[in-house]
């Protein structure tokens, strides 16, 4: 016959308990004295304040597929009137420009922008570029650079483009997001443009980059 735990047994089961709620609110940031109380006084309680940490974290996006490259120094944009547009940048672009930004609509000016600091990323895990974007913030406009940072970005910064794949770098035009997907090749730049739903899959091996404004 199995015994009942004894009343030591319980207190020490309950001070086991009551720490590891201090641990997981000092983490979280949360008031452990007040969980506590609340849970003294209602101890099903318990379960909704570990249910709700957990699923707190799981809409929290990790960034886990992503590693921040350093350049030893801050990458600035400096302001822009938001004028150029990638479809008018042959000159930047010697490689190659998709037809794609005529014929989809977005051969057009943005806002101007103020100065902006910029960060690359590197894909360390295959990922779409739904999965990639937004394992950084689920906000997707301050992630967006308008055309004209994306053009002033990769004539200041061509070292910074990623030598073996490409460099992606999200932006908006006419309420839709896109992607801008910007390539080394040997005699320049080329640059192509996705929606950014596209489903494919880029595979981290071939060091794939993103660039967005510093977070």
């Amino acid at each position: 016959m199995s015994q009942s735990p004894t009343f030591g047994q319980g207190l020490e089961v309950a001070g086991i308990v009551l720490k590891a709620i201090a641990s997981a609110a000092k983490k979280n940031s949360i008031d452990s004295d007040g969980v506590q109380n609340k849970i003294v006084s209602n101890p099903g309680a318990i379960f909704d304040f570990f249910d709700g940490l957990f699923a707190e974290k799981s809409e929290k996006p990790t960034g886990s597929i992503l590693k921040l490259l350093s350049f030893g120094e801050a990458s600035i944009i400096e302001a822009c009137d938001g004028q150029r547009t990638i479809a008018s940048a042959k000159d930047v672009f010697k490689s190659g420009i998709d037809n794609n930004f005529k014929n989809w609509d977005l051969d057009k000016a943005s806002d101007a922008t103020p100065e902006t600091a910029v960060q690359a990323h590197e894909l360390i895990e295959n990922a779409t570029f739904v999965k990639m974007f937004t394992s950084l913030i689920s906000d997707l406009d301050k992630l967006c650079l308008t055309q004209d940072q994306i053009i002033r970005f990769c004539v200041k910064y061509p070292g910074q483009l990623s030598q073996s794949g490409a460099t992606f770098f999200l932006f908006k035009m006419n309420g839709e997001y896109f992607v801008a997907r910007v390539r080394v090749r040997s005699d320049g730049l080329s640059v192509y443009v996705h929606r950014f739903g596209y489903a494919s899959v880029w595979r981290a091996e071939s060091r794939y980059r993103l660039v967005v404004p510093q977070l």
